[in-house]
Parts: structure tokens; sequence; C-alpha cells
């Protein structure tokens, strides 16, 4: 309750947007058993009850960690582009899934097609402004908290921004799928490939970095006192997940699917 209480107390609009997220995810499941439309042979309604808990998730970590910038006014300016932009999208998203057209991969020169067009640029353009902000953090000359933790937050923040634009890598192969077509055996739920290699599962890992390593940053500072040494932790824990994170694109590039 305390973290949810100062993600609202730091940015209310992120919060807000990443709140309605959340319920928009759980009406779309309580709806989902009733729904009959399938997607590349998938309940239609699993891609946006997925994408509206990663936007959560994604709204309110930015929410907690933006807080941290000295530029106060770009952040504010930043959480108004990206609440446009992921409404966009999960618009397209969860009104495709009530047609049983494709959000994603979308080529045609219909109205699916021209959507998907636009939410590609609206993604590089937030992108690109997440970037922007990162490196700002990374050279700004004061930090209100430990360095350690900030050092966290930075790669945090820059790793994010790297597996974003992976994605754009799937955009221009128009498939996620390395070896086959997509819309065969895949994991529950996440539906990752279980036959070929799957650049969702890179792309996922990777962009969540953005929480898993300011999580390690801030455990590690909470209980190493000795900054130097609290840096080195940080560094460690970056550098696993990223050959991690890599290991796992260049399976999905062999063909090679997760599990």
């Amino acid at each position: 309750m305390k973290l949810i209480n100062a993600i609202f107390e730091r940015n209310k609009l992120l919060a807000y947007a990443g709140l309605i997220c959340l319920l928009v995810a759980i009406l779309l499941g309580i709806y989902a058993p009733f729904n009959s439309i399938e997607v590349l042979g998938l309940n239609s309604m699993i891609k946006p009850i997925k994408f509206c808990l990663s936007i959560w998730i994604y709204q309110w970590t930015m929410a907690y960690l933006l807080f941290y910038v000295n530029n106060q006014k770009r952040v504010k300016w930043f959480a108004y582009l990206s609440v446009f932009v992921m409404t966009f999208e999960l618009s397209v998203i969860i009104g495709q899934a009530f047609i049983g057209g494709l959000s994603h991969f979308n080529q045609t020169a219909s109205l699916g097609g021209i959507l998907y067009g636009l939410m590609g640029v609206l993604i590089v353009w937030v992108t690109a402004a997440t970037l922007v902000l990162t490196i700002r953090f990374i050279f700004q000359k004061t930090y209100s908290i430990p360095a350690s933790f900030a050092l966290s937050i930075k790669i945090g923040l820059f790793l994010f921004v790297v597996f974003s634009f992976f994605g754009g890598y799937m955009s221009v192969l128009n498939t996620h799928n390395i070896g086959g077509k997509m819309g065969e055996s895949g994991l529950p739920l996440l539906n990752w490939s279980t036959l070929y290699g799957d650049l969702r599962v890179a792309h996922f890992f990777g962009i969540h970095a953005l929480q898993v390593i300011p999580l390690a940053g801030y455990f590690i500072t909470e209980k190493i006192q000795e900054e130097h040494k609290a840096k080195i932790y940080v560094w460690m824990i970056a550098l696993i997940y990223f050959a991690f994170v890599t290991t796992l694109v260049v399976q999905s590039l062999l063909g090679i699917p997760f599990i």
C-alpha cells in the first residue's frame, strides 16, 4: 500500500492511466470465457489482456522512477505523450480483437494496416522520448537517492529503450517467429512459440529490465552501505541479466523455441 500511495503521489497521470489499464484487463478477463472470436487460433481477448497488464506495470514503474529526474517539466511532458501513445495502442489492439483482426504485423492497405503503421510511428516517438529522458537522467548533476540505486535506474531505463527498439526489428521482419509461421503451438497465455524461435521472448525480458534492475538496485542499496561495493553488485546483476536476454535473442534468431 505504501508503494501504491507513492506512485499516485509522484505522478497522478501515469498512476491513474495505469489503474485504468488494470481495470480494463480485469473486465476483458471476465469477458474472455464468453468470447468466441479467435485470432491466429487463440481467444482474441488474450492479447489485449496481456498488453493492458504490461502497460499498467510500465506506467506505474515510470510514475515511480521518473520522480528522481530533476527536470520534472520534461517528465510531465513525457507522461502526457506516454499516456496518449499507450491509449492509442490499446485502442487499436482491443478494437481489432473485437472484430477478429490483426493489430500487429498487419500489412494490408485497409484501416487495420494504416492503424498498425500509425501505432509503429507513435511507439518509436515515445521510445525516442524515453531515450532523451534517460540521457538527461544519466547526466544530471545531483541525485536525491544513493548512487547505486540511481545507477540501477539508469541501466534499467537504458536496457528498456534498447529492447523497445528491438520490437521494431520484429516489425521489419513482419513476424515474431523465426523458422515457422505465426499462430501455431505456443505456451499457455503467453503464446510464445514452442516450435520455432520467438523474438517476443527476448523483447519481453528486455523491456522488463525496467523493473528488474532498479528493484535489484533498491535491495542492494538497502543491504550494502558501502557505495562502491553496492555499485559493483548492481553492475554484476545488470550484466548477468543482459547476458540472459542476449542469449534469448540468439536462441530465437537460431529458430530455437524458448521452451
